[in-house]
């Protein structure tokens, strides 16, 4: 094969792969997180199509809770043993019960990795400290602006990262912590199949 028809082969065949599919996620006015499919063969819909997820954080939220960061590598944390293996997901997630040191209050925390990435924290306290939910809300309102949600939840959203404070029925607080573009690009099924406490 000559020099040209290499060019042109390699040319035609970047021309007509079709483009993939790609996941986004936006969140609505009330804080709920939406995923939506895009690419060459979707179906087109006749609805507008919402801008990216509202800012609603003052300044980046802080990727780390409970000693866990957003974005670490799973082989280290397997390799320190800090949690059990709950489930397999799909998809490269794979969801851990941590089985570390638990921070003042906490009750359980459970992680999901997304292809080796830590990309989910959730942590749930039984207590977060004198004054109740309210007193939370406000001091989490003061540092890092209006929440979206409503009067059980509280949401923050920086771009990168994003913040959940929920009030549950028995009186617990479920905090989660969650990297956005990981998480943008693993499916809503996926998502709901997460264990619950």
């Amino acid at each position: 094969m000559d020099y040209r028809t290499g060019i042109l082969t390699l040319a035609v065949i970047s021309l007509s792969t079709p483009a993939s599919t790609q996941i986004r996620q936006w969140v609505d006015e009330k804080g709920v997180v939406h995923y939506e499919a895009e690419g060459a063969g979707q179906p087109k819909t006749s609805a507008p199509t919402p801008a990216d997820p509202k800012i609603s954080a003052r300044r980046p939220l802080d990727r780390s809770n409970a000693g866990l960061t957003l974005g670490e590598d799973e082989a280290a944390f397997v390799e320190a043993k800090k949690g059990d293996l709950i489930g397999d997901l799909g998809e490269g997630g794979h969801y851990y019960r941590y089985n570390g040191l638990l921070p003042a209050g906490a009750s359980k925390i459970g992680i999901l990795f997304v292809a080796g990435k830590l990309a989910f924290i959730t942590v749930e306290y039984r207590d977060l400290g004198r004054g109740g939910w309210e007193a939370v809300r406000k001091q989490l309102t003061e540092r890092h602006g209006p929440a979206a949600g409503d009067a059980k939840t509280a949401d923050w959203n920086d771009g990168r990262t994003g913040l959940r404070y929920k009030q549950e029925a028995n009186g617990s607080i479920t905090v989660t912590l969650e990297d956005v573009l990981p998480m943008s690009n693993y499916s809503e099924q996926q998502k709901a199949q997460i264990p619950k406490f």
